[in-house]
């Protein structure tokens, strides 16, 4: 017996050794993966949760090296252990690591390795796809979109449909949206799983990005649906509340925000979603209500982001509703002490500065008229581009202009230019605005400010020429009898390449007027109204709008049709116009009867 064991000795020997080695490797390796493991976690915790300034950035901190970790780990089998069979795991789950670390870089070179060398690894499908998901992250998307396609297309059940959703991600980003919804919608066709969530949340991107707002509410109430993670969940009844508050439907968004306080996984949510409560009371004019909700977040909330938020919107309301300007620097003190690395604490401390200058810059264009004229110049230009309120830039700039055209100062066409500026693109006065650049160019023709002036009106003639055509174009299709979708999307791109131009304020007009009247979608009419009435407040469509958002809406457009659609052309109206005009009556009395 004993001899027989010295024969069988060697071969045990080997056989343990084997197993031992591959036991090395594994561990190792298992370490590594228990390192990303923990590091997922931490990392969807962070997303997942409501945490802010120094807490948000202490988590990121976190999960980041428990990658590193992992990294570390993982290259161990690399370094000691090249021939075992858990490189190419290694090196995907160092790709991976490096991925969510930002360093896309080094993710790419261990994706690649992994395809060089192992190009029959069953982990070869999910390389791909995180080398797809690296290039769009490191700006290469062109790169990334074929790879992806290929993911799309290939037999495993696990990433088809991840890089199906990433391309459909890819179209939103470049900003083709209606590609973006085609393609999340054959996604949905599949039925993949775990992904509902995001691809409604895409759908409902998409048309809140195509303003078909009814639309993205649907898409926004399946996510919620899909009992989607807190983060995604808060942020999606935000959303909801963004667009029913730009449909004026302010009672509505009230109740959502309150729907949200009520759900307990959201509890964490609840400071910032009494913030958006006491901006939107102070919206609709209650500053009561307002004034309160800020003043009980900042007690129940001290030295944080929201309380230094609800003290810089107090502080806001003194400087521009109340013009209570020792109020108002007292306020935003109090927001920047309250949390001076948060993004109110930091605006905070700008609007301290920038109240300061205007101070100074006050007085010194007190001292006399020539002493003052440049000092007043600031002064505009501070209530402009600084504070926003251009009516107090305007009525400066006047004044400036009245000084320095009595003392025949050269500032005097600077002051005409910029109140030309003014009237053209804050207050959107086509009229006002060519009056005030001509009034520069007869009194000063030489003056490079006159120069620039007339520059302004040759390119408002030509956009004007080719609004007018895109305009023309689509009542030419109104008055053939085309379906609505046939001419809208000219009359939305035209508001939105040529804003400058009269026929903006028509298109949006006659957009808002289609969903009313031929759509017999008042909600997105409404929307359209109110973008005229909020971009275009001193037009004749404006008042028209103006008048159709009060009261029983349906009412009051329907007895304005007449006047709409002739104010939404020139006074010599063309053919098509009274085409137009009978076509409609005609397709209304087939309706009726």
């Amino acid at each position: 017996m004993k001899s027989n064991w010295k024969i069988l000795m060697p071969g045990v020997v080997l056989i343990a050794g084997t197993l031992f080695s591959g036991c090395v490797y594994y561990n190792t390796f298992y370490n590594a993966r228990k390192q990303y493991q923990e590091a997922e976690r931490k990392r969807e915790e962070a997303e997942n949760v409501s945490a802010t300034g120094h807490k948000s950035r202490q988590m990121v901190f976190q999960y980041r090296d428990f990658y590193m970790r992992a990294i570390r780990k993982a290259s161990i089998v690399l370094d000691r252990h090249p021939d075992s069979k858990w490189v190419d795991d290694s090196l995907l789950l160092i790709g991976k690591a490096f991925y969510w670390r930002g360093s896309y870089r080094d993710a790419l070179l261990k994706f690649q390795e992994l395809q060089d060398n192992f190009p029959e690894s069953l982990l070869l499908t999910e390389a791909l796809y995180w080398k797809g998901l690296s290039l769009w992250a490191a700006g290469r998307a062109e790169e990334a979109r074929p790879i992806l396609a290929n993911v799309s297309e290939s037999a495993d059940p696990d990433f088809t449909g991840k890089a199906r959703l990433a391309l459909a991600e890819l179209e939103a980003e470049a900003g083709d949206y209606a590609a973006a919804i085609n393609a999340y919608q054959k996604l949905l066709e599949t039925r993949p799983r775990g992904l509902a969530t995001k691809i409604w949340a895409g759908i409902g991107n998409a048309r809140f990005n195509l303003e078909q707002y009814e639309d993205a509410l649907l898409a926004y109430r399946r996510v919620l649906k899909s009992k989607p993670k807190n983060r995604i969940n808060f942020e999606t009844r935000l959303r909801i509340g963004g667009i029913l508050e730009l449909q004026g439907k302010h009672e509505e968004v009230l109740a959502t925000y309150n729907r949200i306080l009520k759900v307990k996984s959201l509890k964490s949510y609840e400071p910032e979603v009494h913030l958006k409560r006491a901006n939107l009371y102070q919206l609709m004019g209650n500053r009561e209500i307002a004034d309160e909700i800020y003043n009980e977040v900042i007690e129940r909330n001290p030295k944080t982001e929201h309380s230094a938020e609800a003290y810089y919107r107090l502080a806001m309301v003194a400087q521009t509703s109340l013009r209570d300007m020792e109020k108002a620097k007292e306020l935003f003190a109090s927001a920047r002490k309250e949390n001076p690395g948060s993004d109110a604490g930091r605006a905070a401390r700008d609007r301290e500065k920038d109240l300061g200058k205007l101070e100074r810059y006050q007085k010194s264009a007190a001292k006399g008229k020539k002493k003052g004229l440049k000092a007043l110049f600031n002064v505009a230009e501070m209530y402009l581009f600084n504070f926003s309120e251009t009516d107090s830039a305007l009525a400066t700039y006047r004044k400036a202009y009245e000084i320095a055209d009595s003392l025949d100062s050269e500032l005097a066409p600077k002051a005409l230019y910029a109140i030309g500026l003014i009237y053209a693109d804050s207050l959107k006065n086509r009229e006002a605005a060519e009056k005030t650049f001509r009034k520069l160019i007869d009194a000063y023709p030489v003056n490079p400010f006159a120069v620039s002036a007339r520059q302004r009106l040759a390119n408002a003639l030509e956009d004007d020429g080719r609004a007018e055509a895109r305009f023309r174009e689509a009542e030419s299709l109104m008055a053939g009898g085309v379906h609505p979708s046939g001419y809208l999307d000219i009359l939305g791109q035209l508001s939105l390449e040529y804003p400058k131009s009269p026929f903006a304020a028509r298109a949006l007009y006659t957009i808002a007027w289609t969903f009313a009247n031929r759509l017999e979608n008042p909600d997105s009419a409404r929307v359209y109204y109110q973008k005229l009435v909020d971009g275009y407040p001193l037009t004749e469509f404006a008042e028209l709008a103006s008048k159709s958002l009060k009261g029983d809406f349906l009412k009051a457009i329907a007895q304005s049709d007449t006047d709409a659609e002739t104010a939404g052309r020139n006074d010599s109206s063309t053919g098509a116009d009274r085409r137009n005009d009978q076509g409609r009556r005609d397709s209304e009395s087939r309706r009726g009867n």
